[in-house]
């Protein structure tokens, strides 16, 4: 069987090519040729809106935008924009699709999670080919390290804010011996997700970062206690409202 990281690493140079043939095509654009507008209904009609690579545009040298999505490849970083979903309760993921698991999510994006893993693949990360049996596995996850920042405005009154940036550890809390306590850091490693029943599972399932260990994620949790879906919560009165809009930044561990 083909391992996940080939098939995406083919898609990823696919990717560069579109981006070339999009940026020449930005230089040269074809002449305007005059059409009836109801041809032009009839065709968006038969065909599908955005797909994913006429999404890829060129923002500046080694900076390229995918729908949402802010992809640096120098400075290995992803952006993209979140809402607060959580400002209470048991967690088991950080981030999730709109569509995906939201009950236990701390945040949610409306970002196509393989949209985020053509991403990752044009930055540079790998992934693993060897991903953990289950959710909630001993076993601790192997793949690219990463680090997750939160940025969001705080808002004064008298129209003035604030933009203030936070590690996504500075919003958890785990329980230990009955007693929340704050957390320094979490090693979260990019694995890529998996494929189940020929579809790409963190698109189909939604799951994007996991905190409570989960194969199909494309970010999982490899600390101690990953294991546990019982020990993490949201760290009250420093996640701000819930609808609040968030920028998520992912780069490579420095």
């Amino acid at each position: 069987m083909v391992s996940l990281r080939i098939v995406f690493s083919i898609v990823a140079i696919l990717c560069v090519g579109i981006l070339t043939a999009i940026y020449v095509q930005a230089q040269n654009p074809a002449p305007s040729i005059p059409v009836d507008a109801a041809s032009v209904a009839s065709e968006r009609q038969q065909k599908p809106e955005n797909p994913p690579f006429s999404l890829i545009e060129k923002v500046s040298p080694g900076v390229f935008r995918l729908g949402d999505i802010r992809i640096d490849r120098e400075a290995k970083t992803l952006t993209f924009p979140a809402t607060v979903n959580m400002d209470k309760g048991l967690l088991e993921y950080l981030i999730v699709a709109s569509a995906g698991k939201t009950h236990e999510s701390l945040l949610r994006t409306n970002v196509q999670p393989y949209h985020l893993q053509i991403a990752f693949l044009l930055v540079g990360f790998e992934g693993t080919d060897r991903p953990i049996h289950s959710q909630g596995a001993r076993e601790k996850p192997k793949g690219d390290l990463v680090e997750i920042a939160v940025e969001y405005a705080k808002e004064y009154g008298g129209n003035r804010s604030q933009s203030i940036t936070a590690r996504a550890e500075e919003w958890i809390v785990k329980r230990m011996n009955d007693r929340l306590k704050e957390i320094e850091r979490i090693d979260w490693v990019y694995t890529g997700s998996t494929i189940i029943g020929n579809q790409f599972a963190a698109q189909s399932e939604g799951s994007i970062i996991a905190i409570y260990r989960d194969p199909v994620a494309l970010v999982d949790h490899a600390s101690e206690g990953g294991e546990d879906d019982e020990i993490w919560f949201v760290k009250e009165g420093s996640v701000p409202p819930v609808g609040t809009k968030v920028m998520v930044t992912i780069r490579a561990k420095r």
